[in-house]
């Protein structure tokens, strides 16, 4: 399939960001150190000696390009190592990513981090795409601008990280659940840790749809029947991917980041995240909004019991189009 050049920068996006935080580092009873599984294309991911620091921000200028982001080819080559069967919070071959020194989950004191994601600036631009009339009810909302805001500037769809502590932290849920209503899916970025599957619902009463996780081995189609049993795709290693529907409809995606870290969340349309069972002490949090490329960076202190951080993001159109080197869309 003939990815666009949108596409393609996305992907390098992700490489960058998983290359920069793609694994819980700098820890010293546990975890893999930084780089270890990092995506099989991502040559010029950070080795141990790199652990992330407030400076290894990822950003547009630092990220891989197109050519060196990881292409399905080389998720299919780590699948033929790692068939699905094998791939679990529990299994061999994950924990030999996730947790190589085969630490004990960390025990000691922990702390919550909530918070709230806004954005100022310049309004998300029209996308210029086309939805179905009548049963695509969700799609315009979800897809219609460059990014989502709610209420008082909430910025949905960001990806909110903690890295840095000292300790293993392994992930609780086995999967990580998407749904689809109105031909548009519950968030637009997807956050899970190595080792969860993914599963897609469909809940609409009569439309179908076809699910599929671009940047992992290919499957025979499957089906997400009207308010039917999810589709279950496992992701074949730390990476980035894209979530799509076959049918087609070209807009419907997500952009789905599978991390080496369980400590990871992704706002809704209120803005806020909350991310539990942090070890206390200094940390790096980071809030990134793929759709724009951007993200901010903070070094706190998690202290045990509640946390509080609020991010706040900049768009400045003329600069986003400038480093897009594309022509200014109608606000």
């Amino acid at each position: 399939m003939q990815r666009t050049a949108d596409n393609w920068r996305m992907r390098a996006a992700g490489v960058a960001l998983l290359g920069a935080i793609g694994c819980q580092s700098g820890n010293t009873t546990g975890g893999a150190p930084a780089g270890s599984a990092a995506p099989a294309a991502a040559s010029a991911a950070p080795t141990a000696s790199a652990a992330p620091t407030a400076s290894a921000a990822p950003t547009a200028s630092a990220a891989p390009t197109a050519s060196a982001a990881p292409a399905a080819g080389s998720a299919a080559a780590a699948a033929s190592a790692m068939p699905a069967s094998d791939i679990s919070l529990t299994s061999e071959s994950v924990l030999k990513v996730m947790n190589p020194k085969r630490r004990e989950p960390y025990s000691g004191p922990t702390g919550t981090l909530r918070g709230r994601v806004t954005i100022k600036g310049d309004p998300p631009p029209d996308t210029r795409l086309s939805f179905p009339a009548g049963k695509c009810g969700e799609a315009a909302a979800t897809y219609g601008r460059l990014f989502r805001v709610g209420q008082q500037n909430a910025l949905a769809d960001a990806l909110v990280t903690v890295v840095n502590y000292s300790g293993y932290v392994p992930e609780r849920e086995e999967a990580e659940k998407v749904t689809i209503h109105g031909c548009a899916f519950s968030s637009r970025t997807v956050a899970m840790t190595f080792g969860q599957r993914l599963e897609v619902a469909n809940l609409d009463p009569l439309e179908s749809y076809m699910p599929n996780l671009e940047g992992a081995p290919f499957m025979a189609v499957l089906v997400a029947m009207p308010q039917g049993e999810a589709v279950k795709f496992h992701p074949p290693q730390p990476g980035y991917y894209h979530l799509v529907d076959k049918m087609p409809k070209p807009f419907l995606k997500s952009e789905v980041f599978v991390l080496k870290f369980a400590t990871h969340d992704v706002t809704g349309l209120d803005g806020q995240f909350e991310i539990k069972n942090i070890p206390v002490g200094k940390v790096l949090t980071a809030a990134l909004l793929p759709a724009i490329d951007q993200d901010v960076k903070k070094e706190i202190e998690i202290k045990e019991g509640d946390n509080t951080l609020d991010f706040e993001l900049t768009f400045d159109l003329a600069k986003y189009t400038e480093k897009k080197g594309a022509k200014t869309p109608s606000p």
